[in-house]
């Protein structure tokens, strides 16, 4: 898979939690290592993490969501500019028109209620990617007892909550939880 660059992120400065990430398109592509992570991972960890941060970039994730994100943009957009053509709506809120100053916090209660409604869905998909990604980094290495320990060290080095409230799970977890990545891994079969 291109990928321009493995950058180290000096993340140490600011947290002890471990991480990575995917960012770029095209040929701006890179992956982020926390120097976090490298300080206390093992060479199987981070072969994990590494082949978990390329099963975005092989889905195309940082693309797709970008996509998504637009059009979620544009809907806003729209959805704003029909609300702010009711006579009604703006004398609700003491505006003069769309251009008026006081329309901001009615845009950003707007903004807050339409991404309250979009949170369950748009973690939802994330937290698919994310097991796709865990079942491409169990397929590259092979090395189901470095996912396991490296999942049971994550869960332990960044404080996750390893049973949340079903709320809180829907509108806050991107991720799935730790035990449901150690039952998947625990569960997976090579192919």
């Amino acid at each position: 898979m291109p990928v321009r660059d493995v950058l180290v992120a000096d993340a140490s400065r600011r947290t002890t939690k471990h991480n990575a990430y995917v960012s770029g398109l095209g040929k701006t592509r890179r992956v982020v290592l926390w120097d976090t992570l490298l300080a206390r991972g093992e060479p199987g960890a981070i072969r994990l993490v590494v082949a978990h941060e390329l099963g975005h970039r092989r889905f195309r994730h940082v693309a797709r969501w970008t996509v998504i994100s637009m059009a979620l943009v544009a809907a806003f957009v729209v959805i704003l500019w029909a609300l702010l053509q009711w006579d009604a709506l703006l004398d609700a809120i003491d505006a003069s028109g769309p251009g008026d100053p006081r329309v901001i916090p009615f845009v950003l209660f707007l903004g807050s209620v339409l991404e309250l409604v979009v949170q369950p869905f748009a973690n939802a998909v994330s937290r698919r990617w994310e097991r796709d990604c865990d079942r491409f980094s169990l397929e590259l290495p092979h090395d189901r007892e470095a996912y396991e320990r490296t999942h049971h060290l994550l869960a332990l080095e960044n404080l996750g909550d390893l049973y949340p409230p079903k709320a809180i799970y829907l509108f806050f977890a991107s991720h799935p939880t730790a035990p449901e990545r150690l039952a998947a891994g625990r569960a997976w079969a090579p192919s």
